[in-house]
């Protein structure tokens, strides 16, 4: 009898364990990502590369190249978590998504970055393309033995502008400069093992497909955390990020890509 009742407390003791979160934590944390860019916009035979110099020289007058630079930029989260077990966790992040360009030819027509008309073929143009990231999720968590997980779902709301000064039609001036807005809705996952000897590794991941349409956001890190100051977790994480955002609207398509590796320090309380 005493046994059974060992074995059923920890048989319980091991239910409680994955169904329960932290009692009460907040996290943040911020870094800088090398986003290296690529994709393209395509309306029927015309089609722009954000990122491939061959493009402007292939003597093809339907393909060109904004010709956008990868660069490091930085971004910044919060994370909420909290004993009640209906009522999600919750979880912010902003980051940048800058970057500027110099090409010798765009192909321009009926071509649209989100929505944003290139109205003619440009020689000598300058890009400008900036985007501010909002992104919150609501998530549980569970924490079996050996790993903690996370499951819910959220929206990255891109807020961007795009700017391109070059020469077209005999004129030179600013072409384009308008702002969009896209919503991007996701489901999340996210898996972090155990720490050892202060190491942990974290792979997290935001996936949507609607029709044509498709948002993915991968990543994957080491993270090192320091257990010597008390109440407060100081951590560095480094690793590496893909995120993909594919549209389509009968014959005009926007693929839009960045990778690259990342670094960050923060702490949990």
């Amino acid at each position: 009898k005493e046994m059974k009742k060992i074995s059923l407390a920890l048989l319980l003791s091991g239910v409680l364990s994955i169904a329960t979160a932290d009692v009460l934590s907040f996290s943040a944390g911020v870094g800088y990502w090398q986003e290296n860019i690529s994709g393209y916009v395509k309306s029927g035979d015309t089609l722009n590369y954000f990122q491939n110099k061959q493009a402007e020289t292939d003597g093809n007058a339907n393909t060109g190249n904004f010709g956008l630079k990868d660069e490091k930029n930085p971004y910044l989260w919060i994370k909420f978590i909290h004993p009640i077990p209906i009522i999600p966790n919750i979880a912010f992040q902003y980051t940048k998504y800058d970057s500027t360009g110099y090409s010798n030819y765009i192909a321009g027509g009926e071509i649209e970055i989100f929505d944003v008309n290139i109205p003619a073929s440009l020689t000598n143009a300058t890009t400008t393309q900036t985007i501010n990231s909002y992104d919150l999720t609501l998530f549980y968590e569970f924490k079996p033995v050996i790993v903690d997980i996370e499951v819910g779902f959220g929206v990255d709301l891109w807020q961007g502008k795009t700017k391109i000064y070059g020469t077209g039609g005999g004129e030179t001036k600013t072409w384009v400069d308008e702002s969009w807005t896209v919503p991007l809705p996701y489901l999340y996952g996210s898996i972090e093992t155990k720490k050892f000897f202060g190491v942990s590794f974290n792979l997290n991941a935001k996936y949507a497909k609607i029709s044509d349409a498709h948002h993915y956001d991968y990543q994957a890190n080491l993270k090192y955390t320091i257990d010597v100051l008390g109440p407060i977790n100081p951590f560095l994480k480094v690793g590496y990020k893909t995120k993909e955002v594919y549209a389509k609207d009968g014959d005009k398509e926007t693929l839009l890509k960045y990778k690259g590796a990342f670094l960050e320090i923060g702490a949990k309380f």
